[in-house]
């Protein structure tokens, strides 16, 4: 059975963003540190472990093989991530950000204690286990660079495992067999899948294509590896036959941003993440190569980092309905305070205190919904990268009658829901601001990272995704009609914007891409600056918040819209109230 949604996606800051999105739906050792999640059972069954975020903090959860029995097994205000399983089930080992830097722990789900494996100013993460359950290898920087390394869970003992390669080797996967681990590596450029052998160290290139190849999982006979392929901003999981010598990789999810593959425990079936507009995802899971289609495992919610799947873990943590938040964000509180101007708008425009524009005569300006989340947000992104990134804008507040041939009358900005960041940003210690590409829907969006200012690990993460070169001579000379090129492999630390700033409700929106303007061709079109918070609201509910019914009557009405230029669809997708006969036809097409 076939069901299809056929789902209609509005670029909230564009006239002519409009995305008609089909997806198909059947589809060492040290002392212990504080206890997690208390142990609810000492049952055992196969369960799919994975990091969400969920009432303000990132922690691990596990469901069974259906997607039901939900349980959060860590309850921690800092950052967990990248489960791995022990070969038994009754431990499982993990990334935290705790003290301030990422280690690998092991949590014991039998008794909820957690043990600290590795201890460093340097990021470590991403643990992958031993077949015989006594080591653990694992990502870190502590080299200068990213390098796959293991650890002796008996004595500690540590061993860098690729330290002749300059550039970045991470993501590690341990066989079934214990004799090999894959990984990906940057060594020849771009990224590639290689083979270490444990025990002689030797290192095979296993891909070597155009395309960006990482983040392998191997089938529990030891036969295949699943992994991400990426090319031209369409991420796929794809399989290779790595017992028959070099065969063809087969193509299994067809999304587009597919990521993190984990092999069920009867080595046919595959889950994997499916990472959609909003920064959200859904687990879901694949029966490998078949002609059935991918099946959803969990609602939609905010996902990241490895899977992993055991065939006989211990049933510890404590059951929750869903991963949806079910309560207020702990990271803000918008202080409300009702309109004072008695023109009938429900809400004020708040100044943004000590908050700069590029000229001094304009005052940055918020709606007293969002302002606080934006002050909130400010503080914290200070904390983390050691500036105050926010403390300048290009733009906040646009005045509701202002328009311009080259910006949309019907702008989040007149909302006072909108901010466009700096479009670069430099200090003493050099370039601040990268952003990477990060293509979805055939659409093209952006993360934006902020270089930390202490390179200790105590802030941020190293990349593992390509920056890109969007100067002037990239996108003229070198790459014309292609907006730039891809940067050579980035040392050092780094915090996402994008990411962090989702936690307070504010998003990125996608490049302008149409025939008559295209960011490929025209800097402007980047958009990689701009992030509103829209809480659900359409955009004509959300100037109705901070625009007097009588401004608004006179300004954005469907006839003087269209008069504009902008698109009958878009005006009823914004939530403009139409006339008769547009009521009429909107009835007829709406999704």
């Amino acid at each position: 059975m076939l069901n299809v949604l056929v789902g209609w996606r509005m670029d909230m800051h564009h006239t002519q963003r409009i995305c008609l999105v089909l997806c198909a739906l059947l589809i060492t050792s040290v002392a212990p540190v504080a206890s997690a999640q208390p142990a609810a059972a000492t049952d055992v069954s196969p369960r799919l472990a994975f990091a969400a975020y969920r009432n303000g903090q990132w922690d691990l959860y596990s469901v069974d093989e259906n997607g039901a029995d939900l349980r959060q097994l860590m309850d921690d205000v800092h950052q967990d991530r990248d489960p791995a399983y022990s070969p038994d089930g009754t431990r499982l080992a993990f990334a935290s950000r705790r003290d301030r830097n990422w280690d690998v722990y092991v949590l014991d789900l039998a008794t909820g204690q957690q043990t600290r494996v590795t201890r460093h100013a340097a990021y470590d993460g991403t643990p992958s286990w031993s077949p015989d359950g006594s080591q653990i290898a694992f990502e870190s920087y502590r080299a200068g660079n990213l390098d796959v390394w293991t650890v002796d869970l008996a004595g500690g003992a540590l061993q860098n495992l690729t330290p002749d390669s300059p550039a970045g080797d991470f993501a590690p996967a341990w066989s079934p067999d214990g004799k090999q681990i894959a990984f990906t590596s940057w060594r020849n450029g771009d990224k590639d899948l290689f083979l270490l052998d444990v025990e002689s160290g030797t290192q095979t290139q296993l891909t070597d294509s155009q395309a960006a190849e990482e983040w392998p999982a191997w089938s529990p006979d030891g036969r295949q590896l699943a992994f991400v392929h990426n090319w031209l901003g369409q991420r796929e999981i794809y399989l290779m036959d790595v017992s028959a010598g070099n065969s063809a990789p087969i193509q299994i999810t067809w999304f587009g941003r597919d990521d993190s593959p984990v092999w069920a425990p009867e080595g046919e079936r595959l889950a994997f993440l499916n990472r959609r507009y909003d920064g959200e995802q859904m687990l879901w899971l694949s029966p490998g190569q078949t002609e059935q289609l991918p099946e959803p495992l969990t609602d939609v919610a905010w996902l990241d980092g490895r899977l992993t799947w055991s065939a006989q873990a211990i049933d510890h943590g404590t059951p929750v309905p869903d991963l949806v938040d079910t309560q207020p964000s702990p990271l803000y509180e918008e202080q409300l305070t009702p309109s004072q101007s008695g023109d009938g708008e429900p809400w004020d425009l708040v100044p943004l205190a000590d908050v700069s524009l590029p000229t001094d005569d304009l005052t940055p300006y918020l709606s007293d919904r969002v302002d606080d989340s934006f002050a909130a947000l400010r503080r914290r992104l200070a904390d983390e990268v050691g500036y105050d990134f926010l403390g300048d804008l290009s733009e906040a507040y646009r005045p509701y009658q202002f328009h311009s041939d080259v910006s949309e009358y019907a702008s989040w900005h007149k909302s006072g829901r909108a901010i466009d960041i700096l479009f670069d940003y430099k200090t003493d210690m050099g370039q601040m601001l990268e952003i990477a590409r990060d293509d979805m829907g055939g659409e093209t969006f952006w993360r934006v990272f902020l270089r930390c200012s202490d390179q200790s690990g105590a802030c941020g993460r190293p990349l593992t995704v390509n920056t890109w070169n969007w100067s002037h001579q990239a996108r003229a000379e070198i790459a014309p009609d292609q907006g730039g090129i891809e940067k050579p492999v980035l040392a050092g630390y780094y915090v996402d914007l994008a990411a962090l700033s989702r936690e307070y409700g504010w998003t990125r929106i996608s490049s302008w891409d149409s025939p008559d303007f295209s960011w490929t061709w025209h800097f402007k079109g980047f958009e990689y600056w701009h992030l509103q918070k829209a809480d659900g609201l359409t955009w004509y509910p959300a100037v109705k918040e901070v625009i007097a019914p009588h401004k608004l009557d006179q300004t954005f009405t469907y006839d003087k819209m269209v008069e504009l230029g902008d698109q009958p669809l878009l005006i009823a997708l914004k939530g403009v109230p139409l006339p008769a006969e547009a009521r009429l036809w909107w009835a007829a097409m709406r999704p």
